[in-house]
Order: structure tokens, then C-alpha cells, then sequence
């Protein structure tokens, strides 16, 4: 036994000093000297096992190694590994500090949106396009959707995003495309649409765009990609930033649509007033946009803390269009220090904002295109806050993390009536060459049953001669309203459909008293009320194997006068598994199931599984990556998406300016799958690098949510859709409601391909031209087409609306080809960039807006688009979009200078020969737009 005890004390005398040996020191980036949290430092023992340890928030490190000489390796996602050879006695501490090498070749940025998890952008299953800062503030927006416009295979229509053409218009509601900022969606809740005025555009690092359904990890809303806005942390040095910026809208190239003069601010006519322009730009006469933002980022100790500020007015350059926001907003963090290795932080983000808008989707006529129509005015005012508190816990020593998120969410949402506010019943038929006592004595002549003055209508309506009813309609009118245009009519209209019509002849006193005395309405504040929270866990294994799970819940509750108070509830739970092999292949799969209901409707998300109804939906992903060569790889995914309708989409009633958003309790939520093959390529060819990506996709939406535009009853919200509807509901005492109503479509598909290139050359040390080419192409397709065609052809009523504009294959408000290009030269302190981009014509629209199936005469519905949208000298919406809806190109050019190292100075012109295109009908783009900015930091 004592033979026992002495070996033990001798194995143990000489094993210790084996491993009490230390190297410690600080891993820093080369360049910026900041430290660097996270890294692994790791060596091989001799039986071939890995051990190794990770360097705390401030970078420090400190590792116990054998007697002897070892490798160490430094490695972080995103740097050069450096191997570094260690000679080291017993007992012997060491005092090293590392400075590693941000790695040069493009496919080395560290993305996480892809899995949760930090990785390289080469690594990733799945199409992925970066977005870095400083790209950003090259282009000088007001928003971040300007800068995403100009990427490939991403489009922002009418504010609303859209990739690979899986959005199309959605009339400002929902969006299949969810975008996040560090992780946390920005949609604005109730309506599910993103409202760029949220994103904090002082503050982003860099934006990560994921194409292809990612509904598996981030649930509804992904259905179509994710734009995910990572926010930037601070470094050892305070950073102070200040960008202000002047933006000068220039006269439309056609002269028909001036809408301002001189004299138009000092009138007051704008919605909003920039702070300069009564002293600095008093004698600018067009329509100005001026804005400023302000962050600091600072490590105080343990604590990480970063703030950012921005206002903004924009006087927009459509009359009755404006935008005007405050911000304010910050993260929060602490960094708890520890002595086993483990990291912990925890802290919160938090963003305040006040914004009113204002914008249009009617124009008042094809003259007058930056004009809105009196009854399609939409303006909003809304207070917004959310707090999100986090804790993060990593312990390298077992390589997991465990992660918390949750959020208060607050958004007040008036929606004020602009259009026509000031105009009383008498200022509109002044206009139109009558006043009240002219139509009193019509409606006392009917009342007394004299209708002589409808024989001409009557007559041409009873042996259905459309042409002659329209003709007798017309100069009866003309008889009554002498000097009215179309658009006048639209004033009568919108003052109509606002106040209603008497319920009968007893009522008419009352009903023109308030119709010449008008009272104002009240102002009705919609408010919802958001919580949520999420868990995450991750585990890592030395083999390549890598988990990461969780769960997520949210309520939402939205109160409001015109909808009522609606509650929803949305639970999940998501897995996924990642394995590297070999160091070349990655392989993920993951899975989530997740449970919704609204109100009563406890089983929103029933599926079939195995002939029984389960109340969850369960939805798959899969990919894998695998590198051929040292800047060759390739990959393939699937993956499985959804969308559940919002609650403006289910439940919302919303008038906007006399144009409503009508409920459809029966619309359910939308599902997808998205298939992708792709290859992604580096090259370097001298002084010229960077890397090609090709792919291909297919989409297939079931149930697709789209919108139907047309008439609607104010009180069934029943869509009317015939001659029969439409006049039984003005026979009962009501106008019919113009708008929009969400329903299911039954099966679509998208397919195409996209190819980009991404790189830079570099002339010599102090020239450098950086380029970002990509084209993609779609055929966005409607399933069911033949069938709906077959049965449109059936319709006999003049007024039976069809689905879209035309008899084609395409879904709505898409375009085939796109090609866009963003190119920037750097010469010593000069840089001179430009964007380009060029698109085909849009395939379909709605019906009511536009027909373009060849016709011998007009039918009824194209003279109610002509009364709706405008005739002005034989000129017509249906006109305006034949000629107009054609291939565009449109340049952006922009030149700046780096005055001193912490101040620059960038000119821009946006769409450079003014070219006057539409995305989709009655949205004419912006004329050109000079722009001035200027960056400081400190």
C-alpha cells in the first residue's frame, strides 16, 4: 500500500508542473487596435486531443500549456488564423499580446442570420448579400429601402420589400419579406409592414439580406427572405458621428405637373416645415427634404454603451405627400466579469420615435400625377416605443450559449384626413358652376315626382346601350354641374362617401345643414400593445456538430374605435442541426412548429397531418454547402415558409381619405416552399478580385394572400362585384366604399434565376473602383390563370370586376428582368460612384385600375376609371399606362470628397435625366432630386 501512496505522489509531483505553466496577454484587430472577444486559442495535446480557452469582452486571455513547445492558434470568424509557436519552461508565465488580420478576400464576412450563429458568408446554405456601412452612407438616404433598392434581387415597391419578386403591392399592409433589426422584428404590429422610419440608420454596421423562405428560425413574416440590420457595438475609443444632410426636389420634366411655385411654403401649403426653411432656404421655391443624425458609441468599464438621434422633415415632392420624423434611441450593455471563462452580458435596446406621414396611391388626374385624389389621401400620425432587455451566457469550457430576448412594444396610430379637410360642400360646388340651393331644388323636384330630367338616361339603360346611357349620363351632368372636372366630381365624391347621403327625404334639412357647416371629426388613436420572447441554445462538439434551439412567444393586443379590440397569440418552438465534415462540407436541417390563434379563432394554424388535424404547423428546412476548391463553392436548399394574416388584414377597418381596407374574417394564413441551387465563385485576376454568384429558385405559394381593389359595402364589407350590387347598395341610403380586401388566392409560383458579381480593382495604393453587378430574372406565375380565365369569360354585367389588368399567366405588379449595378471609384480623397438600374415593363395590375384587353368601344368600367382616376383632354389612366409602362433605366450619380480624415462632403443627383417611369399605376417616381451631405465624426 505505502509502494502505492508513492507512485501517486510522484505521478502527481510530475504531472503538475507539466500544465502550471501560463501564457496570458490581449488579442487585438490589427488595424483599429480593438480588442477582440470571442477568439478561440486552442493547441493539440500529444494523445491528439484539443484544448483551449477564449479571450473575455476586453479581449484578454490567459491559457495553461504543457512544459515545452506548442502551437497555439488564434482563430475568429472573420480574421486570419495565427499560428503561433510557443517555447515554455516549467512554471514559467508568459506575457504575449496577439494582433490578428481582418482576412481580405470578400467571402470572409461574418454573417448570422443564415443559422443564429455567427459564420462565414462562403459557409451559409443558403443566397445571402452584405450591405456594409459604409455603403450605406455613400448614397446618402433617408431611409435604408433607397440603399436596398439598389440591390440585386431585392426591390422596394411603394416602401414595401421584396425579393426575388415574391412581394408584389400590398396596398401598404403585410409583407412576406420580415426585417430585423439585431435580430428583433421591425414590422410595425397590427398592419405586419415595415416603416423605415424605425430603422436606425445612424447607427447600422451592416445589413444581411437572406433570399429563400426562413420561416424555420424567424417564423411568419419570412416567408419570402429576411433583411436582417445588425447595429454597431462600440470599441475601446469613444465614436462620435454626425451626418446632416439637404435634399432639393427638382421640376418634373413635364411641365403639365408642376404643382408649386415660389410662394407655395410661405402659404403654408406644405404638411410640414423643415427647420431651415423660413431663414437658410427661404429662397429655394421647390419642395426640400433636411435631415440630421447623431450617434456616440462608448465602453464605460464593463459597460457598453451606444445612442443615436435622428430628425427628419421631408416637404416630398407630391402635393399633400410628406414625411416628418423624431428618434431617439440606445443599447445598453454589461459586460459581467468572471473567473472560469465563462461570458456573461446582459442589458437592453431601446428606440422611441414620433412620426407623421402622409402619401397617396390615386392620383387626382393623369395631368396632375403628384396630386392625390380627394378620396385616397393617407396620412398618419403615431407615437412608437419598444424596449428590449437581453442576457447572453457562453461558456467556452462545453461550447454553449444560452441567449434570452424579449420586447415591450407601444404604437399609438392616428390616421387624420387631409384631403378636402378645408373644402366645405359649397367650396366644392362653386367649382363645378352650382351651390346648395340649385341641388335643393333638384332633389324637391324628385321628391314631388318630376324625373323628367332622367328620361334621357333611362331609356338607353333599359335596352342596355351602354354608350348612350354613359352619353345621357354625362350631360345631365354637364346640365347640373356646368364647370366640374373629373377631378371635381372626385371632391363631390370624397365629401360624399365621408358624410354619407340622408337616410331619406325627412333627414335633408339636417344633412345640408352639416353639410354646410361641416364638423370636424374626432381624433381616434389606434393602439396596440406587443410582448414577446424568445430563448436560444447552442451547443458546439469538436466534430463539426452544432444544435441550436429554442422557443419564441408574442401577444398582441390592438385596440381601436373603428375595428374594435383584438387579441392574438403566436407560440413556437424551432431545432436546427448544422454538421461540418471534413472542413469542406456544411449540412443544416431544422424544423419548427408553431401555434396561432386570433380573438376565438383558437386553431389559426391547423394542418393535416396523417388524416388528423393537429392545432400547429410544422414547417422544414435543409441545405448544404460544399467547397470544391479554395474559392468554389457550391449550394442547394429547401425550405418551408408562412404567413399569417395581420390583424388589419383579417379584422381592419381603415378609411383613408374615403378608401378603405375591408376585413375578410375567411382569409387564412399563406404557405410556401422555396428550392435553390447555387454556386458561388472567387476570383482574382491581378489586381482584380472578388467573387460570381449564380443561382437558381422556384417558389410555390398555397393559399397567397393577395388583395382584391374594387367596391365594397361600408356595412357587410361585402365585395360588389355586379351592376345588381352596387345599385341595391346606393338604393339603401349608402355610397359603396372603394378600397381594398385581402383573400387567398388558390396556388402561384415564381421561378428564375439570379447572377451577380461583387469586387473590387485596385489601380494602384491610392485608386481603388469597387463594382456590385446583378441580374435576375422571374416568371412569377398564377396556377390557376386558365381556370379564372375561362370563367371571366362567362361575365355578361358591365360592372363585374375581373382579377387583373390582363388574360396573361402573371401575377400582379411584377416585372421579368431587372439589372442593377452600384459602381464607386476612390482616387486619394476623391470618390465618384454611380447606381444604375433597369427594369422591364410590369406584367399585370388590377383591374380597376387599368384593362388592357383590346376593346372596340369603352365599357361601363372604363368610364367609371375615367370618372375615378381622370380624363382630362381625351388622357387616361388606361392611355397614361399604355405609353408609360414600358422598360425604364434610371441613373443615380453621386461625388464626394474626404476634406480632413474625420470630415467628408458627398453630392448626389438621384434619377440623373429625370426620367418619369411608375412601378405600378398612378405611383409616378420622383423627378430629379439633388442632394448634399455632410459626415463628421470625432
Amino acid at each position: 500500500m505505502k509502494k502505492l501512496y508513492v507512485i501517486a505522489l510522484l505521478l502527481t509531483i510530475l504531472t503538475v508542473p507539466a500544465f502550471g505553466q501560463v501564457m496570458k496577454g490581449y488579442v487585438y484587430d490589427q488595424d483599429t487596435d480593438e480588442p477582440l472577444a470571442g477568439v478561440n486559442i486552442t493547441y493539440k495535446r500529444l494523445t491528439g486531443e484539443t484544448d483551449g480557452t477564449v479571450s473575455n469582452a476586453d479581449g484578454f486571455y490567459q491559457i495553461n500549456l504543457p512544459a515545452g513547445g506548442v502551437d497555439l492558434l488564434f482563430s475568429y470568424i472573420g480574421y486570419e488564423n495565427e499560428m503561433v509557436p510557443i517555447v515554455i519552461n516549467r512554471n514559467e508565465t508568459k506575457t504575449r499580446d496577439i494582433r490578428m488580420h481582418v482576412k481580405t478576400n470578400l467571402l470572409g464576412d461574418v454573417v448570422v442570420s443564415a443559422g443564429r450563429f455567427e459564420q462565414k458568408l462562403s459557409d451559409v446554405t443558403v443566397s445571402m448579400d452584405l450591405l456594409k456601412s459604409e455603403d450605406i452612407s455613400k448614397q446618402a438616404p433617408t431611409d435604408l429601402s433607397t440603399t436596398l433598392n439598389a440591390m440585386p434581387g431585392v426591390d422596394i415597391n411603394d416602401k414595401q420589400p421584396s425579393i426575388r419578386g415574391g412581394n408584389g403591392w400590398t396596398y401598404g399592409v403585410g409583407s412576406r419579406s420580415l426585417v430585423l433589426i439585431d435580430g428583433m422584428s421591425a414590422l410595425t404590429a397590427g398592419t405586419g409592414i415595415i416603416n423605415w422610419n424605425i430603422v436606425p440608420l445612424e447607427n447600422i454596421e451592416q445589413v444581411e439580406v437572406m433570399k429563400g423562405a426562413s420561416s424555420v428560425l424567424y417564423g411568419s413574416s419570412a416567408l419570402n427572405g429576411v433583411i436582417n440590420i445588425r447595429t454597431k457595438r462600440p470599441g475601446l475609443t469613444p465614436v462620435s458621428t454626425l451626418r446632416t444632410y439637404l435634399g432639393i426636389y427638382a421640376s418634373p420634366a413635364n411641365e403639365d405637373y408642376q404643382w408649386n411655385d415660389k410662394s407655395f411654403w410661405k402659404d403654408g401649403k406644405y404638411g410640414v416645415e423643415p427647420f431651415l426653411r423660413k431663414n437658410v432656404l427661404s429662397g429655394i421655391r421647390n419642395p426640400i427634404y433636411e435631415g440630421a443624425d447623431f450617434s456616440h458609441t462608448r465602453r464605460i468599464g464593463d459597460f457598453d454603451v451606444s445612442a443615436g438621434l435622428n430628425v427628419f422633415t421631408d416637404e416630398g415632392y407630391k402635393k399633400g405627400g410628406y414625411n416628418k420624423r423624431f428618434r431617439v434611441g440606445g443599447n445598453l450593455t454589461y459586460h459581467q466579469p468572471t473567473t472560469n471563462g465563462t461570458l456573461v452580458n446582459y442589458g437592453f435596446n431601446t428606440n422611441f420615435m414620433s412620426d407623421q406621414y402622409a402619401d397617396f396611391f390615386m392620383w387626382r388626374s393623369p395631368k396632375e400625377v403628384y396630386e392625390s385624389s380627394p378620396i385616397a389621401n393617407m396620412a398618419r400620425e403615431a407615437n412608437t416605443f419598444y424596449i428590449d432587455p437581453f442576457f447572453n451566457f457562453t461558456n467556452p469550457n462545453n461550447n454553449t450559449s444560452h441567449k434570452i430576448k424579449a420586447r415591450f412594444y407601444y404604437r399609438g396610430d392616428d390616421m387624420p384626413s387631409d384631403s378636402g379637410e378645408g373644402e366645405s360642400i359649397t367650396d366644392i360646388l362653386g367649382n363645378m358652376g352650382t351651390d346648395v340651393s340649385a341641388i335643393t331644388g333638384i332633389v324637391q323636384n324628385v321628391q314631388n315626382g318630376d324625373y323628367s330630367m332622367f328620361y334621357p338616361i333611362i331609356q338607353p339603360a333599359l335596352q342596355g346601350d351602354i354608350r348612350g346611357l354613359v352619353n345621357g349620363t354625362v350631360n345631365l351632368l354637364n346640365g347640373i354641374f356646368p364647370t366640374a372636372t373629373t377631378s371635381d366630381y372626385n371632391d363631390l365624391l370624397a365629401w360624399v362617401m365621408k358624410r354619407g347621403l340622408p337616410s331619406d327625404m325627412s333627414n335633408l334639412g339636417p344633412w345640408l345643414s352639416d353639410a354646410i357647416n361641416p364638423k370636424s371629426d374626432p381624433t381616434n388613436i389606434d393602439k396596440n400593445y406587443t410582448y414577446y420572447l424568445d430563448y436560444q441554445f447552442n451547443k458546439k462538439w469538436d466534430n463539426g456538430t452544432q444544435i441550436t434551439t429554442g422557443a419564441t412567444y408574442e401577444h398582441m393586443r390592438s385596440t381601436s374605435l373603428t375595428t374594435g379590440t383584438h387579441d392574438s397569440d403566436n407560440a413556437a418552438v424551432f431545432f436546427q442541426y448544422d454538421q461540418r465534415f471534413w472542413d469542406r462540407l456544411s449540412v443544416s436541417a431544422g424544423m419548427r412548429a408553431e401555434y396561432y390563434r386570433v380573438d376565438d379563432y383558437l386553431r389559426e394554424a391547423d394542418t393535416k397531418m396523417f388524416g388528423t388535424k393537429v392545432p400547429v404547423k410544422p414547417i422544414f428546412r435543409a441545405g448544404l454547402n460544399y467547397q470544391l476548391a479554395d474559392y468554389s463553392f457550391i449550394r442547394a436548399s429547401f425550405g418551408q415558409g408562412y404567413r399569417y394574416p395581420s390583424l388589419t388584414e383579417k379584422y381592419a377597418r381603415k378609411d383613408i381619405g374615403g378608401v378603405g381596407v375591408f376585413p375578410n374574417n375567411d382569409v387564412k394564413a399563406e404557405k410556401g416552399i422555396n428550392t435553390e441551387l447555387g454556386i458561388k465563385q472567387g476570383y482574382k485576376f491581378g489586381n482584380l478580385q472578388g467573387f460570381f454568384d449564380a443561382a437558381g429558385f422556384y417558389t410555390q405559394y398555397t393559399d397567397m394572400i393577395e388583395f382584391r381593389f374594387g367596391f365594397f359595402d361600408n356595412e357587410t364589407f361585402a365585395y360588389l362585384n355586379s351592376t345588381q350590387d352596387i345599385l341595391g347598395t346606393i338604393a339603401s341610403g349608402q355610397m359603396p366604399g372603394v378600397g381594398a380586401q385581402f383573400y387567398n388566392v388558390s396556388k402561384a409560383r415564381i421561378y428564375g434565376a439570379e447572377v451577380s458579381t461583387n469586387g473590387f480593382y485596385e489601380f494602384n495604393p491610392d485608386t481603388k473602383l469597387s463594382y456590385n453587378l446583378g441580374y435576375v430574372y422571374i416568371e412569377p406565375e398564377d396556377a390557376d390563370y386558365k381556370k379564372k380565365n375561362e370563367i371571366e369569360a362567362q361575365y355578361d354585367d358591365p360592372l363585374r370586376s375581373k382579377e387583373k389588368s390582363n388574360d396573361s399567366k402573371y401575377l400582379k405588379y411584377r416585372q421579368k428582368h431587372t439589372v442593377k449595378g452600384v459602381f464607386d471609384l476612390q482616387w486619394k480623397r476623391l470618390n465618384l460612384g454611380m447606381n444604375m438600374t433597369w427594369k422591364s415593363k410590369i406584367l399585370a395590375v388590377d383591374y380597376l385600375m387599368v384593362d388592357e384587353r383590346e376593346m372596340d368601344q369603352p365599357n361601363m368600367m372604363e368610364y367609371i376609371r375615367q370618372f375615378l382616376y381622370g380624363n382630362i383632354e381625351g388622357e387616361t389612366l388606361n392611355s397614361y399606362w399604355r405609353k408609360h409602362n414600358t422598360d425604364y433605366c434610371v441613373v443615380d450619380l453621386r461625388a464626394g470628397v474626404k476634406i480632413t480624415k474625420d470630415v467628408s462632403f458627398q453630392f448626389m443627383i438621384n434619377n440623373l435625366f429625370n426620367k418619369e417611369y411608375c412601378t405600378r399605376p398612378m405611383l409616378v417616381s420622383a423627378p430629379r432630386t439633388y442632394v448634399m451631405q455632410l459626415n463628421m465624426s470625432f
